[in-house]
Order: C-alpha cells, then sequence, then structure tokens
C-alpha cells in the first residue's frame, strides 16, 4: 500500500524531471536560433562591407587571432575571390565601454574599404551615432587612402567630425581604426624560413 505523501513525492518528482526536460528543450532550441541569427547579423555586417564579393560562413571559419600594435585583433585574411582583409577589433576607450568594430582593408593595404560597429553600449541619442541603424557618421571611412588619412577627429586637428556633447565615442572609433588600418600597412608576417 502506498503511503499518501510517497506517492505525492513520486509525483513531484516526476513534474520536476518532465519540467527540466522541456526547458531544456527549449533552452537548446533558442539557443541554436540565437546562434544563427548572430551569425547572420555578423555577416550582414561583412557583406555591406563588400558588396560586390561572395560572403559567407565560412569565412568566419577563417578567423585568426594577431597582434597589431597593443591590439589583439580577429583578423580574416584576403582570399583569391575576395581581395579584402577583415579586421575584428575592441577599443576599451568608449565612453560606456568596449567598442567592437569590423575594418575591412584592401589587400594591398592601401585602402581602408570601411568598417562597421558590431556592438557597444554607448547613449542612445549621443555616442549611439556610430551605429549605421542610428547615423550614417561611420561611413565616413569608406574608400580612404590610408597613407594619406589623419585619423583624428575635428577637435584633435584631424579630418573626421566628432558628435555634439559625445567627443569621446567618436574619438575611440577613429582612433582604432586608424591605428588597425597603420599598423597593418606596416605589419609582416613572420619568416617561415626551415632553421639551418
Amino acid at each position: 500500500m502506498n503511503h499518501p505523501s510517497l506517492q505525492s513525492a513520486r509525483n513531484l518528482a516526476l513534474f520536476a524531471l518532465i519540467s527540466i526536460s522541456l526547458v531544456s528543450l527549449i533552452y537548446l532550441s533558442m539557443q541554436q536560433r540565437i546562434e544563427r541569427q548572430t551569425t547572420n547579423a555578423t555577416l550582414a555586417q561583412f557583406r555591406a562591407l563588400a558588396p560586390n564579393h561572395p560572403i559567407n560562413a565560412e569565412l568566419l571559419d577563417s578567423a585568426q587571432p594577431l597582434t597589431l600594435g597593443k591590439h589583439n585583433v580577429i583578423h580574416y585574411p584576403a582570399s583569391a575571390n575576395r581581395p579584402i582583409d577583415f579586421f575584428q577589433a575592441t577599443t576599451s576607450k568608449g565612453y560606456s565601454g568596449n567598442i567592437t568594430l569590423l575594418i575591412a582593408i584592401s589587400a594591398d593595404k592601401q585602402t581602408l574599404l570601411g568598417a562597421r560597429t558590431l556592438s557597444h553600449s554607448e547613449t542612445p541619442g549621443l555616442g549611439d551615432k556610430i551605429d549605421t541603424n542610428i547615423s550614417p557618421w561611420i561611413l565616413n571611412f569608406n574608400q580612404l587612402n590610408i597613407a594619406q588619412t589623419h585619423f583624428a577627429v575635428d577637435k584633435d586637428g584631424g579630418e573626421f567630425d566628432s558628435f555634439t556633447g559625445a567627443t569621446i565615442t567618436p574619438r575611440a572609433v577613429t582612433t582604432l581604426i586608424g591605428t588597425i588600418a597603420h599598423n597593418w600597412q606596416t605589419h609582416t608576417e613572420p619568416s617561415h624560413d626551415p632553421q639551418p
């Protein structure tokens, strides 16, 4: 004969098991969906910078860590059918914390093709103008000769507008883009000659 409290405990355990299983299935399903959406959003930024070149998920697999100056970046090397080097770089000098950019440079290292903001936490209505969904400001970095461009905001004697009331954000973005571009121009791969 089953004791009522024992039967209640079994029912509660069964309910908990079913609930945990359902929550786990929903979590796994949503996690895969979120990862797909994140990948698609990232690829859309690559495509915006290279509209005439094939961009697919395989590009993300080509990612390589690289140090340019004092910055640790993720480098997506140019290929035969895509003569563009991409760099994912982060600066901590934003007004509200980290700003992560995607930067595109021609394979000959002469032209900054453009940049896009991948993530930031800048102030809405001020610093968030680095996002193309808010403002076209970052398009000012399209098709620039790297050697002939002074990467600084106008308040620092450069050629890029700063935002009224929010100079820190455009300064951080402009400095990061210029640093990556100039360091890539002078970067040489280490020699892999066989040792004697």
